[in-house]
């Protein structure tokens, strides 16, 4: 059935200058739909950086008690399961071109050298 990869910082969790390690507050509407698909029996996993280590996957595992969420997958690797990511940086790419995706297109701007200049969208 695959699995949803949940971005924790910045996605699940606010991220904000300065804030060092710490995870932030939840982000309300992504915990709502986090929950919702936990409901209907859908796999989520937290998809995120801080999984490199295992002292950053236990901070992440407590972060998500105190919200009252299950004990859920944290990891920072994908695979062929992987449904769908969401990611408060991602830039979607057309399958198999290369070319960002016309809505991304819209959204974001490329520098000369093709690099995308991330906005809020």
């Amino acid at each position: 059935m695959g699995w949803i990869g949940v971005d924790l910082d910045g996605t699940l969790a606010e991220s904000r200058t300065g804030q060092g390690a710490r995870i932030g507050k939840p982000v309300g509407p992504m915990m709502r739909r986090v929950r919702r698909w936990l409901s209907e029996g859908r796999e989520v996993r937290i998809f995120t950086a801080r999984a490199a280590t295992a002292d950053g996957v236990r901070a992440v595992q407590s972060w998500l008690r105190a919200q009252g969420l299950p004990a859920l997958a944290v990891t920072n690797m994908k695979d062929s399961e992987m449904l769908q990511p969401w990611d408060d940086r991602a830039i979607r790419v057309v399958k198999n071109t290369g070319k960002v995706c016309a809505g991304c297109e819209k959204r974001h701007a490329l520098t000369a050298e093709g690099q995308v200049t991330l906005t809020d969208c």
